[in-house]
């Protein structure tokens, strides 16, 4: 699936501006300091929050059941990106898709972001037309790590190629944890 530029540009900043939010942050400091495991869902609903706040009035869902084309797939299973958004002034019924992972460890967070990449591949046409597919992944920050190096390696070893103008990798401010979107 082609991945336009504007629909990058438009998700990086609205991740920005997410993560720049001050009770966010204070919060990921908890997760750290605290050992949480298993804060996925908490994060979507903060993001959902943030989605229906925001001064762009996206337009937005959750966990919209793509069904996979069975020439492909011989299982009966749904891609459900965890949120598809369509920005203010988007052609109507075009959405992107955002899929969402956490892990302490990098390798394992970008290994399962591509593991819902991959099924992007099997899925039929709909009703409504994905713009593009983006997974998000966060992780705790290894200053150890060249997380460019790990990301290229990962997607190669998956048979995916990867595109810099089109990712980004980015630590969270005053948190210890970074993301990385592609």
């Amino acid at each position: 699936m082609k991945k336009p530029q504007s629909d990058f540009e438009y998700i990086s900043e609205l991740l920005e501006d997410f993560f720049k939010q001050r009770e966010l942050r204070k919060s990921f400091r908890i997760i750290f300091d605290r050992e949480i495991t298993g804060w996925e869902i908490w994060f979507q609903i903060e993001f959902a929050r943030f989605l229906a706040d925001h001064s762009s009035e996206p337009e937005w869902g959750r966990e919209y059941s793509f069904q996979f084309d069975y020439r492909r797939e011989s299982t009966r299973s749904f891609l459900k990106p965890d949120f598809i958004i369509r920005k203010k002034g988007w052609a109507k019924d075009r959405y992107v898709a955002l899929e969402i992972k956490q892990h302490a460890k990098l390798g394992n967070c970008v290994s399962n972001m591509i593991g819902d990449l991959s099924k992007v591949a099997k899925m039929r046409k709909s009703e409504i037309d994905l713009r593009s597919y983006w997974a998000l992944g966060i992780f705790q920050t290894d200053l150890d790590l060249d997380v460019e190096a790990v990301v290229t390696t990962k997607l190669q070893e998956s048979g995916l190629e990867y595109h810099p103008s089109v990712s980004s990798m980015n630590k969270i401010s005053r948190t210890p944890y970074s993301y990385v979107l592609f």
